[in-house]
């Protein structure tokens, strides 16, 4: 049988694209690689990787370590990323609301979004001003099995995209004692969330951290990303809970207005249950 094989789009550029697949690369643990390694995980041979290494080098995109021999991200990349970020329209819907929400709360506020298929990122975050705090570092990646931002945006995907996480990352790893790993198990978690309209991160991804986030929706009523309220666990009692609830379901759903959606909107889909706009 034939194979079919997909045309690169016009204009296409082999070499750029070879460059962005490299770069794409160190987006895996440990982040750090040598020239073997990079040929392994991209398929390219190690002369192609080993002069668009030197060439990213050269252009200050990267950084070599000539004692272990390997490769990391460079800072430059890190303003570029910021660049993007603040012209982000879903960030900058979300500025206010976030300053607001951190002000209300005295917590940690993330901003998270789907980076890719099985990865959650964090896009912008206010740090609790208290000693002792949960934070991420923007651009930070997650697995969408544990964590509330990552869990909702599981939750909020197609049926088929839920079933192809849990067969591409089986078996699901273990963050905490508190991971749910057992496939079934997240299903019903992930029911549970869309049935509520928020999810609940009790110690799943770091031991004494905890968090609750709700799903923020573009103007054709898509999840595209949640807002969180992150804690330790100590300041995560019965009371808290259901004031942090209350705060973060606001917060998503005026960023979700900001962003053009309505209830019943333009595909006449309504927000989960307890979720109001204002």
């Amino acid at each position: 049988m034939s194979q079919t094989t997909v045309a690169p789009p016009r204009y296409y550029i082999d070499a750029v694209g070879r460059a962005v697949q490299l770069l794409r690369a160190f987006l895996t643990p440990p982040h750090r690689f040598g020239v073997t390694e990079l040929s392994q995980i991209t398929g390219l041979s190690k002369n192609q990787v080993f002069r668009l290494l030197r060439t990213l080098t050269a252009e200050g995109l990267l950084n070599w370590d000539p004692e272990a021999k390997t490769y990391t991200l460079s800072y430059a990349l890190t303003e570029l990323g910021a660049v993007a970020s603040r012209g982000s329209s879903l960030v900058q819907a979300a500025g206010p609301v976030l300053d607001r929400l951190a002000q209300e709360t005295g917590e940690t506020i993330n901003l998270i979004a789907r980076a890719d298929e099985f990865t959650a990122i964090c896009i912008d975050k206010r740090d609790s001003a208290r000693l002792l705090q949960i934070t991420a570092k923007i651009g930070a990646r997650f697995q969408l099995h544990a964590g509330a931002v990552p869990k909702l945006l599981l939750a909020f995907s197609a049926p088929e995209s839920i079933e192809r996480y849990l067969t591409h990352r089986q078996p699901l790893q273990r963050f905490t004692p508190r991971t749910i790993t057992d496939p079934d198990a997240l299903r019903a978690e992930l029911a549970a969330i869309r049935e509520r309209g928020y999810s609940v991160s009790d110690e799943d991804l770091d031991l004494g951290a905890c968090a609750i986030a709700a799903p923020i929706f573009d103007r054709h009523g898509v999840v595209i990303a949640g807002v969180s309220i992150a804690m330790p666990v100590s300041r995560f009692g019965a009371a808290e809970r259901a004031r942090y609830r209350a705060a973060v379901m606001a917060a998503a759903a005026e960023i979700s207005r900001r962003l053009g959606y309505r209830l019943a909107g333009s595909n006449g889909q309504a927000l989960p249950a307890g979720v109001e706009l204002r």
